[in-house]
């Protein structure tokens, strides 16, 4: 793991090298429409066509230039704190209790539904097991689904 010292440095260094990409980047925008501006004027529509291109393609050019600027670098992730939390604390007994018990309330009201919807244990042998339950229940959309499967 870096030290301290050792990622400081390094983002020094990231820090010089894109200030130095950053004005590289905005010396070659300006030549590009400097370029841009001392040519001829367009002498037809498809020569006006190409410079308004180009203009375009230069506008877009500065602007993200500028948003390169404008956004700090960001912050190198140290893999090893992504794994830690501030809200990572040790829980009581009773709060595990508690949880778990909520948990498994909660699993078996869905088992229930599951059970009474046609899936699950009651339904495991049956070939179409939402057809089944639902048939058995007088659903008659169900009803025509398990007729189709069948067919």
């Amino acid at each position: 793991m870096a030290g301290k010292g050792e990622e400081a440095g390094r983002a020094a260094v990231v820090a010089e090298w894109l200030d130095g990409a950053l004005g590289r980047l905005m010396q070659l925008t300006d030549e590009a429409i400097a370029v841009v501006a001392a040519a001829e004027p367009p002498a037809d529509v498809v020569e006006a066509a190409k410079r308004g291109r180009a203009i375009g393609v230069l506008a877009r050019t500065a602007k993200a230039v500028a948003a390169l600027a404008a956004s700090p670098p960001r912050k190198p992730r140290d893999p090893e704190e992504d794994g830690m939390s501030e809200d990572d604390r040790d829980i009581t007994d009773d709060e595990e209790r508690t949880v778990r018990a909520e948990l498994q309330s909660r699993l078996d009201h869905l088992l229930g539904v599951a059970e009474r919807k046609g899936f699950g244990a009651a339904a495991a042998g049956t070939r179409d097991a939402r057809g089944a339950a639902a048939v058995a229940e007088g659903d008659a959309e169900a009803e025509r689904r398990s007729g189709l499967a069948a067919a």
